[in-house]
């Protein structure tokens, strides 16, 4: 697993990734704890789409922080987004991520 960075917009995610490109490195980057409701589903998607746009080729695992609240880790999914965090987890969201292909992840420490 590569280093965990906090990254809150494009500019710090940008640098997130062009860093991990000259090191080499596989980073996760991980949004402030319950970024899905304070930035929405649709920000925090456009953010991982552009990212994978811009740095094709540097793998990084985006974690979206849901909180407590499955609304919001479902409009993320719905949204795009691929990799979510829960607090406590919740069984019936991670199904349903897996059924779309997504994942509900512990939050790193």
């Amino acid at each position: 697993m590569g280093p965990v960075i906090l990254v809150r917009d494009w500019r710090q995610t940008k640098a997130a990734l062009a860093a991990a490109r000259d090191e080499g490195r596989a980073p996760i980057l991980l949004t402030p704890e319950n970024a899905a409701a304070t930035y929405g589903a649709g920000y925090l998607a456009a953010l991982q789409d552009r990212a994978r746009e811009e740095f094709p080729d540097v793998a990084f695992t985006l974690i979206v922080d849901c909180g407590d609240t499955p609304g919001y880790a479902l409009a993320c999914l719905r949204a795009g987004v691929r990799t979510i965090s829960m607090s406590p987890p919740n069984d019936k969201i991670a199904d349903i991520a897996r059924q779309m292909g997504a994942e509900l992840v512990r939050r790193p420490t």
